[in-house]
């Protein structure tokens, strides 16, 4: 009953995420009823609005005042990484199509996986070479050089848009791979709750350095509000108690459907045209993730009760490191499944 309850609530965490893709779009384009609200502005209001969502549901965890130097060093790189993301994201969208962006909303997982290899200096096998290329054809080759054959090979807005989207999932994956650093040693609640004010703290700057007009209409408030309190904050929620409920392979793959929700969603209320195009690289790049599970996973057989012996045992065993008894001998892989999955907590792309 519990782990039905948790593909619930992943799919839903899915769904509410596709929403951003959805609601951010319109009210980045130029229209005759609406303000065009700059990305650097949408980004503030985002980030302000999640960080005052998050404030009640981190009060039970660990206090700021246990954040040492390092950890804040890391906080203001993991903002400045995110809001830089998020910020480059809009500005993509912008001329992008909302069905290309919902397609390239798992590249960040990939990039991640990337950064993780060379940090780790892990191989991928040859039998992960095919679903990895499938991701790579699929999430980037397809969409945009379709893009490209529409616009008779010129890197128009359209094609700009797509490579700023795939831009800000590179930036994405580099803020995954610091979050690693103090999800490790803080509540994710917390984290985010701080990440997200920083993240706003540093978008005000930007607005106040280049003198950005804070134009917002009083009609795009509750579009913002269900992006930031839904789309992130409530996704986010959902997204960590599926991944207690059902494990870390099962939740990184359902949350993939993000995809697909943001391709229906586009088509149902943006009316945008989904083309065989467009449904070939979502097979291929929800093929690609699934036959990848092991290697998200870090291991061959990772079911809820693994899952939870791993986190009896890694707590058990920093315990034992912080009392000089042990040195850590996690393995490369699982480390690596570490910081893929932080993609589903921190982020609002």
């Amino acid at each position: 009953m519990k782990s039905k309850y948790g593909y619930y609530l992943i799919i839903l965490a899915a769904a509410l995420s596709a929403l951003i893709h959805v609601i951010s779009k319109p009210m980045l384009e130029n229209s005759e009823n609406l303000i065009e609200i700059n990305p650097v502005v949408m980004a503030f209001l985002i980030y302000f609005i999640g960080g005052i969502f998050f404030t009640p549901v981190a009060r039970k965890t660990s206090s700021i005042s246990k954040f040492g130097k390092k950890d804040w060093l890391f906080m203001g790189a993991i903002g400045i990484a995110e809001v830089s993301a998020l910020i480059t994201y809009f500005y993509g969208l912008s001329t992008a199509t909302a069905v290309n962006a919902s397609i390239f909303s798992n590249s960040e997982i990939i990039f991640a996986l990337v950064i993780g290899m060379m940090v780790f200096k892990e191989r991928l096998h040859i039998k992960e070479c095919i679903p990895f290329s499938m991701i790579i054809i699929g999430m980037m080759a397809l969409p945009i050089g379709n893009d490209l054959y529409q616009n008779n090979f010129n890197l128009g807005h359209m094609v700009t848009g797509d490579l700023l989207i795939v831009l800000s999932g590179i930036l994405y994956a580099i803020d995954i791979t610091f979050c690693k650093y103090v999800g490790d040693k803080f509540d994710a609640r917390r984290v985010t709750q701080i990440v997200s004010f920083i993240c706003a703290g540093v978008a005000i700057s930007l607005i106040v350095i280049f003198e950005i007009p804070m134009d917002v209409d009083v009609t795009q408030l509750p579009g913002i509000l269900v992006m930031s309190i839904l789309g992130t904050g409530m996704s986010t929620l959902f997204f960590l108690m599926a991944l207690k409920m059902i494990g870390t392979v099962r939740t990184v793959l359902l949350y993939s459907t993000t995809a697909v929700f943001g391709v229906v969603f586009s088509g149902l209320f943006l009316a945008e045209t989904i083309t065989a195009i467009d449904i070939i690289s979502l097979v291929l790049v929800l093929t690609g993730i699934f036959l990848l599970r092991n290697r998200l996973a870090g291991k061959d057989d990772h079911d809820v009760s693994a899952d939870n012996e791993v986190i009896i045992n890694e707590s058990s065993h920093r315990s034992s490191v912080k009392r000089g008894k042990h040195k850590s001998k996690t393995p490369i892989p699982h480390r690596i499944r570490e910081v893929v999955v932080f993609q589903g907590w921190i982020g609002a792309g």
